[in-house]
């Protein structure tokens, strides 16, 4: 059971149904993932929401993929410049780094067609480049939320 709640007593959270829309709606989410020594390893990372659960897609060598076998993960989106605009969400969860290509195929494909626009095209970039970028082997990171923090200044 996933706990949702306010981030802290000044702010209004959102309905659980309005975190998964205003997640989906993200082109962009901060993924944390505990180190060795510690300290947070956190990167902004494209991702997708499937089932109330956010899959990320990222390289087998990455840092981040090594990380998500920890089973630990905290994500945040955010939005909006003018205090009563500032909306965002915090996701503390599960991670694993998945691997039934069925689920695979499935998230990628939802990941390729909503980031179809920004993706690179190999006509734009050098050619050295895109032969190196396609023989990296591609990770997938599942994180099922347990507690869910939000806030929506517009509410206030």
């Amino acid at each position: 059971m996933v706990l949702y709640r306010r981030a802290n007593r000044q702010y209004v959270a959102m309905p659980e149904g309005e975190v998964w829309k205003f997640l989906e709606s993200q082109t962009k989410i901060y993924a944390g993932f505990p180190m060795e020594d510690g300290y947070p390893h956190v990167s902004p990372i494209w991702f997708c929401v499937e089932n109330k659960t956010i899959y990320l897609r990222t390289h087998d060598y990455k840092t981040k993929t090594k990380l998500a076998r920890s089973g630990k993960a905290c994500c945040v989106a955010d939005d909006g410049y003018r205090y009563r605009e500032l909306r965002g969400v915090i996701v503390w969860g599960r991670s694993r780094v998945i691997t039934d290509p069925k689920l695979i195929k499935h998230i990628n494909e939802i990941l390729d067609r909503k980031y179809e626009k920004q993706q690179w095209k190999p006509s734009e970039m050098p050619s050295g480049w895109v032969e190196e970028r396609r023989k990296e082997k591609r990770a997938f990171i599942e994180v099922k939320p347990e507690r869910i923090d939000s806030w929506d200044n517009g509410k206030v």
